[in-house]
């Protein structure tokens, strides 16, 4: 993991090459790469970048802009970059056709930038595991690319006034969905939601979200921005609605919007 950046002290202690894996975009890496120029700059948006150009300062993560008590992630980062031209390789999860122009850019900054994903695709292919009963629920929708998957990961989730509005949205409009949402935060959905919109919707805790993109039923991914999410969505050409919540998300989705143009930010 490339975080782990003194791995690289320790390399060079024992003679032997150092790879960090960097698990997200290279967007993100990106910008962190970029962190001293960033905090020089007096534009509204990173121009100055190859390949970031449509980003707003706002986009970024907080951990880019370290300020006199700067977080221990912060810290983090800001060790690893400073690392990483010494590595071996960069890998990075993802695909040069996502990001020619950032790819090409960094590239020029280590000894080699191998972007080897999405790793999803070189994945065994196992058994879906359907106890929740998603994947049978959608084969019994009629319609191919009618059914919204909504799924905000496993560590966020909504406020309540979201779960209300969006709740409320599904039910005005009565559009088939899959709701992959803890239990505990089921008790912030309308009174009766549950019953009214049985015939067209379903909750679940955990859905296979792998094979639930996959599915021709699925029409429409509202997700967390995270990165994983994001490659999954790609993979199964699926399009989708971004709520970020920390960390690389907002990013995620400006270029999700922006330069990607697969999906939309709320």
């Amino acid at each position: 993991d490339a975080f782990l950046w003194f791995a690289c002290d320790l390399a060079e202690k024992k003679g032997v090459p150092w790879v960090p894996f960097w698990t997200a975009a290279s967007c993100s890496l990106s910008a962190h790469v970029y962190t001293q120029e960033i905090l020089k700059a007096e534009e509204k948006k990173l121009s100055f970048i190859p390949g970031l150009e449509k980003v707003h300062f706002s986009d970024l993560p907080p951990e880019v802009f370290l300020d006199k008590n700067p977080s221990p992630l912060a810290l983090t980062i800001n060790n690893m970059v400073q690392k990483l031209p010494k590595s071996t390789a960069v890998v990075l999860n993802s695909f040069e056709e996502i990001d020619p122009i950032i790819t090409n850019d960094l590239k020029s900054k280590f000894q080699h930038f191998l972007n080897v994903g999405p790793s999803i695709l070189s994945s065994p292919t196992l058994t879906p595991d359907d106890k929740t009963g998603c994947l049978s629920w959608l084969e019994n929708q009629n319609r191919a690319k009618s059914v919204i998957y909504i799924s905000f990961g496993t560590v966020i989730t909504p406020p309540e006034n979201e779960l209300v509005a969006l709740a409320e949205a599904l039910e005005t409009c009565k559009f088939p969905f899959l709701w992959s949402l803890k239990d505990h935060a089921k008790k912030s959905l309308p009174e009766g939601f549950l019953d009214r919109t049985a015939a067209f919707g379903k909750i679940v805790p955990w859905a296979p979200q792998l094979q639930v993109l996959g599915h021709n039923r699925v029409g429409l991914f509202v997700t967390h921005c995270g990165w994983n999410s994001i490659l999954e969505s790609i993979c199964s050409s699926v399009p989708m609605i971004c709520r970020h919540f920390f960390g690389d998300q907002k990013l995620n989705g400006r270029m999700v919007e922006d330069s990607w143009k697969i999906g939309l930010r709320v």
